[in-house]
């Protein structure tokens, strides 16, 4: 018998692989070990061999996911259509977010940042001062001419230059100007002198001559004021005719260009129109589904919670928040209380996977226990908040505290942070097994074929979910919270009058959406595809997110996007009475605020960016008019 004929085939039975007793022996007796990298490798690919099938049935269904994504889209698009104010609003604010993001490039004034690089300043020249739209004074400059000989900086010669200019270094300098002609001189008491007495240098047309009329006449030893003309291309508008390319909208009080803040002012206000409504549709949606979903006391004191809010005016409660945050100036949280919330993200999603994965769904049900059994998870959860806010007594043996913050404060290591952590999340697992096993009698079998199944490595799109997403985020943010020096997180390094805005109103606004997706909470729930989710042992948090939410949003998103206009509609307001951006600041409120004493001389102050105001509110309502029309199933017929 040959060696080839030998060979005894036989499957393994770990991995399925057809694999024979002679290679076998000869991986075992080869003194190199190079035949075991080798069958590594080879066992390998053929248990990812294995899971083609499963990776062609997930690529196929995310594919027709994507497919009917795009056929609703499509359709919804067709709905959009047929209202033409929606069409209407859609168009404002494309065209405000397109005029928010080329601010810089459209624009022919810009702001510059201060020394501790914190916010943006505006140079102020107050020159030329509430100039109307299109006015040729904004070619003009006014510049003082020494005209006293015995003074040591007199000259027969002067350059003609700009006023002071902060540069990006943060430095003054000045440019120099091409003089165009002689507008009129002035006095120092501002009478009109005779424009012959100064003239433009011949063969250099940024220089000033004296004549010896002007300098010799003792009555204008105090100086003179110039007016001139001088070449402005950079205040001038490439894509608009002449005559009508500079100052379009005119300047403001201090002489600055009120287009280019009103560009710049969309961006702030889009800023937090975008952040309140995000963080307060986030909140409210986290805080409704609780409510909604578990009901009973749970939902009796939440709602209770927004009650009180809803008893207060919105705008009046932000201005007491703004008014008493009036003194803080950067927003730090201690690093024990920033890791908490990625900490117990992490430890919630483990428990979710031990009770769902290693055990079978045979426990026995609340009903058949005791009454403190029943209620052993209130019992778990107010041991934990106690744990966490730090309320637990002194323990006697130790006469130390026993809190998260003391535990967490043991040393300042990044290396100790990262294992109170995990410590902590291993001690949720722990907690969570041991109910299951021993409080629900739970049993193991079949844990390790699930837990494989489960950890499917030959097919990575099963892992394609904003869960992954989620857990990989909140790793991410813990290991840089634990990294963090000293004892304090810095959230926002300038914490100032715009960030106390927002701040006021997500403090304000997140009940408006808890409530609303909370009765659609309580509606959803009683379908029979959340019955059946639940009848399968499904844990909570998943029913809540991935079946009841997605069929509950349609309500959501329309409020999110009338919240926009909404919120900055109330952030111009703050800004109007004094409680929000400084004064100089781009931001549409403050500019009217600025300009209402001006009102009756010069309306257009305060007209153009009243106009912006109104533009982007009425644009987000207009759209969010048309996607209520989306939503609507009667549309979707």
């Amino acid at each position: 018998m040959s060696r080839e004929d030998s060979k005894a085939d036989r499957i393994d039975s770990t991995t399925g692989v057809k694999v024979t007793e002679y290679d076998a022996k000869e991986s075992s007796s080869d003194p190199s070990n190079n035949a075991w990298p080798k069958r590594a490798i080879l066992l390998l690919t053929a248990i990812w061999g294995r899971g083609k099938g499963n990776r062609k049935e997930s690529l196929r269904r995310l594919r027709v996911s994507i497919s009917q994504s795009g056929s609703d889209l499509r359709r919804s698009w067709k709905i959009y259509q047929r209202s033409l104010l929606a069409m209407l609003g859609l168009l404002m604010v494309v065209s405000v977010t397109l005029i928010s993001v080329f601010a810089h490039r459209i624009a022919v004034e810009h702001p510059y940042r201060n020394l501790q690089d914190t916010e943006d300043l505006w140079s102020i020249d107050y020159e030329p001062r509430r100039a109307a739209p299109f006015s040729e004074e904004c070619d003009w400059h006014e510049q003082k001419i020494v005209t006293n000989t015995r003074s040591a900086i007199f000259s027969e010669e002067v350059l003609a230059e700009s006023n002071n200019k902060v540069g990006d270094d943060n430095r003054y300098y000045r440019d120099t100007l091409l003089v165009k002609k002689i507008i009129k001189i002035e006095d120092s008491k501002g009478y009109d002198l005779n424009s012959s007495l100064l003239y433009i240098h011949p063969s250099n047309s940024s220089i000033l001559v004296l004549t010896p009329e002007l300098y010799n006449n003792s009555t204008l030893h105090l100086g003179v004021w110039v007016t001139y003309e001088f070449d402005n291309q950079d205040m001038h508008h490439s894509w608009l005719p002449d005559g009508y390319d500079v100052c379009i909208f005119g300047t403001t009080d201090s002489g600055q260009d009120l287009f280019s803040k009103v560009l710049y002012g969309s961006r702030v206000s889009l800023k937090i129109g975008f952040t309140v409504a995000l963080l307060t549709v986030t909140i409210g949606t986290i805080v409704g589904s609780v409510s909604g979903y578990y009901g009973g006391r749970t939902d009796e004191v939440i709602m209770r919670i927004c009650d009180i809010f809803f008893a207060v005016p919105g705008l009046i409660l932000a201005m007491a928040f703004v008014a008493a945050m009036g003194s803080v100036t950067s927003l730090t949280i201690p690093v024990w209380l920033g890791v908490i919330l990625p900490l117990l993200f992490l430890a919630t999603i483990s428990q979710s996977y031990i009770a769902s994965t290693i055990f079978e769904d045979n426990r026995i049900t609340d009903r058949a226990m005791g009454l403190l059994l029943r209620h052993r998870r209130w019992l778990y959860g107010s041991l934990g908040f106690l744990f966490f806010v730090g309320l637990i007594p002194n323990v006697p043996i130790t006469g130390s505290e026993v809190s998260w913050s003391s535990f967490f404060g043991i040393s300042d290591s990044s290396i100790w942070r990262l294992y109170a952590s995990f410590a902590i999340i291993l001690l949720f697992v722990f907690i969570t097994f041991a109910d299951r096993r021993f409080v629900e009698n739970s049993n193991l079998d079949g844990a390790s074929a699930r837990i494989t199944n489960s950890l499917d490595w030959t097919n990575p799109w099963l892992f394609l979910t904003l869960r992954t997403i989620a857990i990989f985020a909140a790793i991410v943010v813990l290991f840089r919270f634990t990294g963090t020096d000293g004892s304090e997180i810095t959230l926002i390094k300038d914490f100032d009058r715009l960030w106390k805005i927002q701040a006021a109103l997500i403090l304000t606004g997140w009940p408006g959406y808890a409530r609303l997706i909370r009765g659609q909470v309580l509606y959803v729930k009683e379908m029979n595809f959340v019955e059946a989710a639940r009848s399968v042992g499904a844990p909570a948090g998943r029913i809540m997110f991935r079946h009841i939410l997605p069929n509950a949003w349609a309500p959501l998103l329309v409020a999110f996007t009338l919240d926009i206009g909404g919120t900055i509609l109330s952030a111009s307001g703050l800004s109007f009475i004094g409680l929000g951006a400084k004064t100089g600041t781009a931001e549409w409120g403050i500019l009217v605020s600025e300009s209402r004493r001006y009102f009756l001389d010069y309306p257009h102050l305060m007209m153009y960016p009243g106009l912006a105001i109104a533009v982007t509110v009425l644009g987000f309502n207009l759209l969010g008019d048309g996607i209520r029309d989306v939503v609507d199933p009667k549309n979707r017929r």
